[in-house]
Order: C-alpha cells, then sequence, then structure tokens
C-alpha cells in the first residue's frame, strides 16, 4: 500500500491550509456564474434580454425566499418512499442474490496459495461490493426521473404542492435508502465470508525434549513452528500473514485461532524523512531505474542513510516496548543469490544526535509487514564534551526524546545492495482497533460513493433522458478515477499528440514517435491549437467532479491500517458539498421545466 502526502493531513490542515474550503468556494462560484450565463442566454432566445432576465432572476429569489424555507419533510419522505417502492419494484433487491452466488464461487478463483490470503479476501469483497452498488446507484437514479416525464406523471406530481426541491431530495433519499439496504446486507455477507474464510486451527505434530519449541500440523497449504518462553507461552512464526498464540496447559499444547491476519493498525507516521549519500552529505535518495519515485533507495556498506524524524510522541502510548514496524525493500544490483534477504542496521537517536541507541540488525521482509520492537530502557551511547561516544544505559524517554522527538536511522548493510523506503515506511504502533469497526469504516468510504453517482445520476436525469444521463454519469465517474491522465496529457507533451491528432495518426498508421507530417504547416497549428483547447476543457471539466480515487479507501482496510478518521471526515465534507452542488443544479432544471408545462 501506497501512501500519498495528502493522507497525512488532518481535516483542519486539509480544510485551510491545503485551501480545499477555497478551491470549494471558487468552483461553487464559477458553476452559479456559469449556470446564470447559460439560463441567462437561453431565456434571451424564449423572452428577450429583459424578460429573460427577470424570468432568471425571479427563480433564483424563489429558490431562497419560497421553496428552500417552506420545505416539506413530510413530502420529501412520501417521495422517498415512492423511489424505494420503485426500486423494488424494478428488482433491485436481486443484486443480493448476485452478491451471494459471486461469494459462493469465489472460492474458485480466489488463490489459496497467496502470501496474504485475508488481503485477497478483502480486496475481492470491497472491490465487488463497489462496483456493484456504484452500478445501482448508476441505474436507479438516472432513469427514474426521465421514465416519469415519459409517461406524463412527473406533471401530475409538480402540479400538486410538490416543490422541484423536494423531488431531488426525495428521490436522493429514497435511492440512497434502498443502496443503503443492499450495501448493509452485502457488507454482512462479506464480514462473514472474511472471518469465516480465513478461519481455521491447526494441531500439534511434533515439539521437541525440552519442550520449548515445536511444529504444527499442515493446514490451510502452510505449517507453523514456535518457540515457547519459560511460562508455557509463545507464538508461531508468521506464515501467509498470520500467526498463532500457543499456549502450554500442563503436558498439552494448545495452538490458538490466527492473529494479525485481520488487524486495522493506528500508526503513527514520522514527520519527515530525509536521506543521505554514499558521501555522507544530504541528497534526495537514489533511483534505481523504477518509473515509480514512490520509494528512493540507500546504497549499501556506505555512509548512505535513511533518516525519519517522529515528533509529538508521548510515552503514554508506550509502557516497556515500544512497536514499530518496518516495510522496506530491496533492491539487488547482482542477482546471484535471490534467497538471501538483504540486510539492514537501524537505530534511534535524539534529534541533536548526541544520543543514540546501539545498532540493531534486520534482514529486509520484502512484501510482508516486518513487526518489530525497541525497549524503553535499552543500551547505547551518550557523548561526552570530546564529542567520542561513551557506552551507557539509556531509558528511551528521558534521554532520546526527552520531548516526544526523536530520529530513526536505517543503513544498508551488504555492499551493492540497496534499500527503499518512503516516508510510510517505517511508524509507530502503539495500538490496535477493532477490525469489524475499521470494516465498517470502509464501508461509509463505499457508501459515499455511492451517494454521490445517485446525485449525479439524478441531477443528469433532470434535463436528459434516461441513457444518456447513464453516459453522462459514466462520464462524470471515468473523470472522477482516471482524471490524472488527464492532467498529465494537459501538464506535458505526450507523444502522438491530442485527440484529434490521434483520430489523424490512426487512419494514416503514422507512429506516434514520429512527427505529423501533413505538408501544410497552418493546418498542423490548427489542430494543435485545437487539441490544446480540448485538453484544457476536458482538465478543467475533471476539476468540477469528484476524485473517485481519492474516495477509495479499500488498500486501507485490505492492507490492515486504520482508516483515518480525518480523512474519512474529509470524504463526508467531499459528498455533502457535492450533495448541495447538485440539488441547485436539479432545482433550476425542474423549475424551468415546471414553468414550461
Amino acid at each position: 500500500m501506497r501512501l500519498n502526502p495528502d493522507h497525512f493531513w488532518t481535516y483542519s490542515e486539509w480544510l485551510f491550509e491545503k485551501n480545499a474550503l477555497r478551491d470549494g468556494a471558487i468552483l461553487s462560484v464559477t458553476l452559479a456564474l456559469l449556470g446564470f450565463i447559460i439560463g441567462y442566454i437561453v431565456s434571451v432566445f424564449k423572452y428577450g434580454p429583459s424578460e429573460g432576465f427577470l424570468r432568471v432572476s425571479q427563480i433564483i429569489g424563489q429558490l431562497f425566499t419560497v421553496d428552500i424555507p417552506k420545505l416539506s419533510f413530510r413530502r420529501i419522505f412520501a417521495m422517498a418512499k415512492l423511489a424505494v417502492k420503485e426500486s423494488i419494484r424494478k428488482k433491485i433487491l436481486v443484486l443480493i442474490g448476485i452478491f451471494i452466488v459471486a461469494m459462493m464461487f469465489a472460492g474458485w478463483y480466489l488463490d489459496p496459495d497467496a502470501d496474504s490470503p485475508a488481503r485477497l479476501y478483502l480486496v475481492f469483497v470491497l472491490t465487488a461490493t463497489n462496483y456493484l452498488v456504484i452500478l445501482l446507484g448508476l441505474f436507479i437514479s438516472c432513469f427514474s426521473i426521465p421514465a416519469d416525464i415519459k409517461s406524463r406523471t412527473i406533471y401530475t406530481i409538480t402540479t400538486k404542492p410538490v416543490r422541484p426541491l423536494e423531488i431531488f431530495l426525495g428521490r436522493v433519499f429514497g435511492f440512497t435508502a434502498i443502496g443503503t439496504l443492499v450495501l448493509a446486507t452485502m457488507g454482512l455477507l462479506s464480514y462473514v465470508f472474511v472471518v469465516r474464510g480465513l478461519d481455521h486451527n491447526h494441531e500439534l505434530v511434533s515439539i521437541d525434549p525440552t519442550g520449548k519449541s515445536g511444529e504444527s500440523s499442515y493446514n490451510n497449504r502452510h505449517r507453523h513452528s514456535f518457540t515457547l518462553n519459560s511460562e508455557g507461552r509463545g507464538t508461531t512464526n508468521e506464515v501467509k500473514g498470520h500467526r498463532h498464540i500457543v499456549t502450554k496447559v500442563g503436558d498439552k499444547v494448545v495452538i490458538g485461532s490466527p492473529i494479525d491476519d485481520l488487524t486495522a493498525r493506528i500508526p503513527i507516521y514520522a514527520k519527515s524523512l530525509e536521506f543521505t549519500g554514499r558521501d555522507g552529505e544530504k541528497n534526495e535518495g537514489y533511483n534505481v531505474g523504477y518509473m515509480s519515485e514512490y520509494q528512493k533507495y540507500i546504497e549499501g556498506d556506505s555512509l548512505s542513510r535513511a533518516v525519519w524524524r517522529f515528533e509529538g510522541v508521548q510515552p503514554t502510548l508506550f509502557r516497556d516496548v515500544i512497536l514499530y514496524d518496518l516495510t522496506i525493500s530491496a533492491f539487488r544490483t547482482y542477482k546471484g543469490d535471490i534467497v538471501t534477504p538483504v540486510g539492514g542496521l537501524i537505530h534511534f537517536r535524539s534529534t541533536d544526535g548526541k544520543v543514540k541507541s546501539e545498532d540493531e540488525p534486520f534482514k529486509v521482509k520484502e512484501f510482508q509487514v516486518d513487526r518489530r520492537s525497541v525497549r524503553t530502557k535499552l543500551k547505547g551511547f551518550k557523548q561526552d564534551a570530546t564529542g567520542k561516544d561513551i557506552a551507557t544505559d539509556l531509558d528511551f524517554f528521558q534521554d532520546i526524546a526527552p520531548n516526544g522527538s526523536f530520529e530513526v536511522v536505517v543503513r544498508c548493510q551488504d555492499r551493492g545492495q540497496y534499500l527503499g523506503m518512503a516516508a510510510a515506511d517505517i511508524y509507530l504502533r502503539p495500538a490496535d482497533l477493532q477490525f469489524w469497526w475499521n470494516f465498517v469504516k470502509g464501508y461509509i468510504s463505499i457508501w459515499l460513493q455511492m451517494f454521490i453517482v445517485i446525485c449525479f445520476g439524478v441531477m443528469f436525469s433532470t434535463f436528459l433522458s434516461g441513457p444518456v444521463a447513464i453516459i453522462a454519469t459514466v462520464a462524470a465517474l471515468v473523470l472522477g478515477f482516471f482524471g490524472f491522465f488527464v492532467d498529465n496529457l494537459v501538464t506535458t507533451t505526450s507523444k502522438g499528440g491530442g485527440p484529434i491528432e490521434s483520430l489523424i495518426r490512426l487512419p494514416t498508421q503514422m507512429g506516434s514517435q514520429i512527427e505529423m507530417e501533413l505538408g501544410n504547416e497552418t493546418l498542423q497549428n490548427a489542430i494543435a491549437t485545437a487539441d490544446r483547447g480540448i485538453l484544457l476543457a476536458v482538465s478543467q471539466l475533471k476539476n468540477a467532479v469528484p476524485n473517485f480515487s481519492q474516495l477509495d479507501t479499500s488498500n486501507f482496510v485490505a492492507y490492515g491500517y486504520n482508516l483515518f478518521g480525518g480523512l474519512l471526515a474529509r470524504h463526508l465534507t467531499i459528498a455533502f458539498g457535492y450533495f448541495v452542488l447538485t440539488a441547485l443544479v436539479s432545482y433550476f432544471f425542474l423549475k424551468t421545466r415546471e414553468m414550461a408545462a
């Protein structure tokens, strides 16, 4: 899992310091002005300049003086109840049956030899649920109002004391209610499917004569080894992303249920990550040739180091042991031995560098979480007045982190090898959240995506036919999921040009790596200008739709990380903002249609 810098923002930081509130206000004002201009132009053609301006102003005035103050929750509830009945008549609940069938046959396709079955199961249920409920929201929202208009039942509604805003709210709340019912059922089934699918037990197969170590039976395509302490307790080694608690009761050794496979870690991340090069001077880390620069690398057997800085760590979070996790990767410059793991050294030091712990060696566990710990009472070094390191006993929070701030230093031991790391690849782990609650929060994120899709579907259906409304909503989804591609086209010079140039290259079989030659420089310049205009327009349109790729938090649940409350609050704010925006747009279109009727 890759964490971007924006994942670390608090809610207030995102809202104010990162200008989310400002950008939202600018977007709202821009769309309001654009809507007013378009509405005025249409009214000019119908009624003339002065009468057109009067009618547009009248509709805007009625929104704030009549329609919003006189909203009736009873009428909204009646419209929502009608939308629920309509959805049930359309056999929407059959979707639950489809989901059950998909889970029944999922075992045929989920790889039983996977390194992390829990992640595989969670990715399956979360992805399947996400796609199904988005499709559900898409189809129930886009056809409702066009069907009423086609059958003319919409005029029966609008002639009654039902306001345009109440029609939108009733439809959205009704469709959201039926979608919530479907999603809650899917979530419950998914939880049972994951928990039961991962639950298994092992029996004791062998134990050494001292009774301190042994081996489990081979179940679910794996086995464990274990070591017991003097009190007869211990855990197995980690296999397939989980361990088992082992307890010796009398002469009997009991291997318990799996642990650490379904988790919700509450991590404390570093505030910064800095690198030093092979000469000991600061740099940005090495690039080993990968296109992605998410991780930077340090060179083995040199002065190259990675330094994480933690701040504000409270001693009350840790008693005798500080738990921390590593997710560092390795890059080998020689491939003769791919079995022996790359080694590294890690130590903790004060922010002034005068106190540090002893170097602790480790071996990189690639593609898995390396759970580690350091005691608060530890061996280390202090600098004397001459700058010489003196070995001594240390107290972590008194000597290394007296104000809660300290640094973690990692270097690579092996010559010719590299260690790769990002800011989130070392974190403290003071506690774990209950998995079921993190699972629920993951489904809340799915619910928010469904809710936004329903809002857009109902909005488009107020002025487009059903099939066209679906196309428009799907276009918003595509821009929301793949908007980064549009940004890359706008901000960089892409090979092959824009859409018009690409359409010319296809039939002429002109490769994207060569310059387009049409024999007319003026025509080529016109095509390039038109392409830039189209891409810029699509980019601006992309900024007006929600970024669905950022709203997707399934990786947090699947990889066992607590879904931050601040991140979920940001998503709730985004969903509410688009709800208000689509409600206003729908109001004006329904109000116009009501007047036309």
